[in-house]
């Protein structure tokens, strides 16, 4: 699997709400009383305060998005993503307060995000690389979409290898009336590319939920193969077999 030392879920201009980041810094452990997670204070205390300033922000043509990150020190901050190749970065940089209501604010250039290829449904079994998700991510018309990014072994049994945030997003009950549970249907491509209806999309996959954001910084979640679904070869789209 992949181990990310940090991750962030941006609100980027390609997407409509605020979503705030889940940090931690620990492995697969039981939750400890330092780790920074959506539960902790002082992350809270900075989503709250990214709630209230993305909008204002984002008005802004140089601000691709914002994010919860931590500092070299492990605080949590908030982070604004500022369009490298923006005319006037540098001018929003300047901008940019270094402390919003006892929040340091940090800043970090990025190109902007876009939207890949490879989002049309596939003659099975499926290269990976490609759009999917989770059958039921949709809720007050709204639907997400990710990556099925990789296949791994685990044992004899082949799994897609996607990101938690993907596959299993939905850990409470929302508009959707449902938690991602083991055994959900994991479809290609994902509903954002399906116009948010799942019966054009078909089933590759079924989760199996692992919970790696509640208790660590591994943004990474499997999916049982279905066979005949996918290549066995685990051939990536544009890369090939590695």
């Amino acid at each position: 699997m992949f181990s990310i030392n940090r991750f962030v879920f941006p609100v980027a201009k390609l997407f409509a709400p605020i979503v705030f980041v889940l940090l931690a810094v620990s492995g697969f452990a039981t939750p400890a009383a330092d780790i920074l997670d959506e539960r902790h204070a002082a992350v809270q205390a900075v989503k709250a305060v990214q709630e209230e300033v993305t909008p204002a922000l984002m008005q802004q043509p140089e601000i691709l998005g914002t994010a919860i990150s931590v500092d070299p020190a492990g605080n949590p901050v908030l982070t604004v993503y500022v369009d490298r190749k923006a005319a006037k970065a540098g001018e929003a940089i300047l901008n940019i307060p270094q402390e919003i209501r006892g929040t340091p604010v940090q800043v970090e250039l990025m190109d902007e995000i876009r939207a890949m290829g490879n989002t049309q449904r596939q003659t099975p079994p499926i290269w990976l690389g490609t759009s999917g998700g989770w059958t039921y991510d949709l809720a007050n018309g709204y639907c997400c979409g990710g990556t099925l990014g990789a296949l791994v072994r685990i044992g004899t049994t082949q799994y897609v290898l996607s990101a938690c945030h993907v596959l299993e997003g939905d850990i409470v009950l929302g508009g959707n009336n449902r938690i991602a549970q083991t055994g959900d249907p994991v479809i290609q491509p994902g509903l954002i590319d399906e116009n948010c209806n799942r019966y054009l999309a078909q089933t590759v996959a079924t989760l199996v939920k692992r919970s790696s954001l509640s208790s660590s910084n591994v943004d990474c979640a499997i999916a049982r193969v279905v066979g005949g679904m996918v290549r066995t070869d685990g051939a990536i789209l544009g890369i090939g077999t590695i």
